[in-house]
């Protein structure tokens, strides 16, 4: 236990020690945050631009679509420490020491999970301070817990996922060029970008499959229910009900709004397929 704590350290100071790696890790997170602030914010909820709140409401909607992908790209970025040790030759002399394979691992997977959920923390309270600037309330205790667990699953899952992804890389150039092609288009397949409800049947369907997706609709139930309280106080429920579906909020399966209970399920055991993958993945390689 001794040995993989003192990996794990050595993992967490060399992503926190290269910056480069920390923006970059960061960096789908800061674009999508920009195309909001300057752009796609107000054509999103141009039509409910008078109304008292949009402002709380809009903040709300893209700090949840960002809480939801910042396990990824954090995970993309941490994962890359195990390609980098590959190619320098550091992970074959990890090998020729008394360490287990199952400890070297072990390493890398463990560090990745609390770098992930360090930063997520870290976005947590800047989203917090954020909606709250725009005349949002402090998240209650019981909300509190509930959105920390979520983002703990939230950070497992990406995780257990991308760590079996990244098993099937074998120098570092392919991997980048993953990194970057998942980083342009998460903003897309979480359906935080453009709406779900102005995709195409098809494309919402992937969106829908994406883990992701499912991620960001619970983080929005919990961070927009008081701005739609504000915004839509004198609406008919069936607007609300139709706003939601549209914005991602209510994910719906044969006319049924899929509960987070089904969501945690289907994570889960995405999270499982990841990990089963991945033992049977390294079997192979020992």
């Amino acid at each position: 236990m001794k040995v993989m704590i003192t990996l794990i350290k050595r993992n967490l100071k060399l992503f926190f020690k290269d910056k480069t790696v920390v923006m970059f890790s960061l960096l789908s997170t800061l674009i999508v945050l920009g195309l909001y602030i300057i752009f796609l914010g107000r054509l999103t909820f141009n039509e409910l631009a008078d109304y008292p709140g949009v402002d709380l409401l809009t903040g709300a909607w893209v700090m949840s679509g960002i809480l939801a992908i910042v396990p990824v790209n954090s995970s993309l970025g941490a994962l890359s420490a195990m390609l980098v040790d590959k190619e320098k030759g550091t992970y074959e002399d990890l090998i020729m020491t008394p360490l287990s394979r199952l400890q070297i691992i072990g390493g890398y997977v463990f560090s990745t999970f609390l770098i992930t959920l360090i930063l997520s923390v870290i976005v947590l309270i800047a989203t917090e301070i954020y909606l709250v600037s725009l005349g949002g309330s402090f998240l209650s205790l019981g909300t509190l817990v509930d959105i920390l667990f979520k983002i703990i699953l939230n950070t497992l899952i990406a995780t257990l996922i991308l760590f079996c992804i990244s098993l099937f890389f074998k120098n570092l150039n392919a991997y980048s060029l993953f990194n970057s092609i998942l980083g342009t288009l998460i903003g897309f397949l979480a359906g935080i970008l453009i709406p779900i409800g102005e995709l195409s049947s098809a494309f919402q369907t992937v969106v829908k499959v994406f883990p992701f997706s499912h991620s960001a609709s619970m983080f929005r139930k919990i961070l927009m229910g008081e701005p739609i309280k504000i915004v839509f106080e004198c609406a008919e429920p069936n607007t609300i009900q139709n706003f939601r579906q549209t914005m991602g909020i209510d994910l719906m399966f044969n006319s049924n709004p899929i509960t987070d209970s089904a969501s945690i399920l289907y994570l889960l055991i995405l999270g499982a397929v990841g990990l089963v993958i991945s033992l049977v993945r390294l079997k192979q390689k020992s």
